[in-house]
């Protein structure tokens, strides 16, 4: 099965996620993942960053925005590479 690297950006997550911190977040991240094609990654992917935001993010809370994820850049790669990221997050400040 092909292997993929995608790249997810999210918008307008909870500044919650980090103490004394307010307004919305974004964040960029990888995931390596094998897929029969390219919409198969990018689901398998964002499956494997909502998993991993669960536990941080808990209930959505009334006054926040809604968060998205979309696709940024996905291309098929050969083989994983060394210093591959499994996990984390790249954030941004999106204002408040």
């Amino acid at each position: 099965m092909p292997l993929y690297s995608v790249i997810i950006e999210g918008k307008n997550f909870p500044a919650r996620l980090f103490k004394d911190t307010v307004g919305t977040l974004g964040f960029f991240t990888t995931r390596f993942v094998e897929a029969v094609d390219e919409k198969a990654a990018e689901l398998a992917a964002v499956e494997l960053i909502k998993q991993e935001l669960e536990p941080l993010l808990g209930e959505r809370r009334d006054e926040e925005t809604n968060a998205l994820m979309s696709l940024d850049q996905i291309r098929e790669v050969k083989e994983l590479p060394e210093t591959a990221p499994g996990f984390g997050f790249t954030w941004f400040g999106m204002g408040s």
